[in-house]
């Protein structure tokens, strides 16, 4: 039925929509914002925060997070029970932990360090992480 144009798109709007999933489960980094809770903000084109969050529900089932989706305003918060995707337009994200400003820095550092200058190639880094995500990474690539 792909001949048909507007299965083609539908099918074509599909594929985007999951490769962006996908890309994502690897790309999202939590933060923790207070005692065992943690938070990681995307900007996806595709409104994927449901797919996205039950991923993590399956990967983290003992960890309450939120993750907000920046574009849609939208937070998919998660308590270690249930879950429930709610308006975000009016919620305070307090600011990262300690513990966290410290392991940050120590990614920071390490992420550096392994780093070889003669060796860096954005072009191939940016076909595994496009650029487009990197607001949302904390190293800086």
């Amino acid at each position: 039925m792909l001949t048909l144009s507007y299965v083609f798109k539908v099918t074509n709007m599909k594929k985007r929509a999951f490769g962006e999933c996908h890309r994502l489960k690897g790309l999202l980094r939590f933060q923790e914002i207070g005692n065992n809770l943690f938070y990681s903000s995307i900007h996806p084109d595709n409104s994927i925060i449901e797919p996205l969050g039950q991923h993590f529900i399956r990967r983290l089932p003992a960890q309450n997070f939120i993750i907000h989706d920046k574009i849609r305003d939208i937070c998919f918060i998660y308590n270690c029970k249930e879950y429930q995707i709610i308006d975000s337009t009016n919620l305070k994200i307090p600011n990262i932990s300690e513990n966290e400003q410290k392991y940050q820095e120590l990614w920071k550092l390490f992420f550096k360090t392994i780093a070889i200058k003669e060796r860096t190639n954005p072009r191939c880094q940016m076909q595994y992480m496009p650029k487009k995500y990197w607001k949302d990474l904390i190293e800086e690539p």
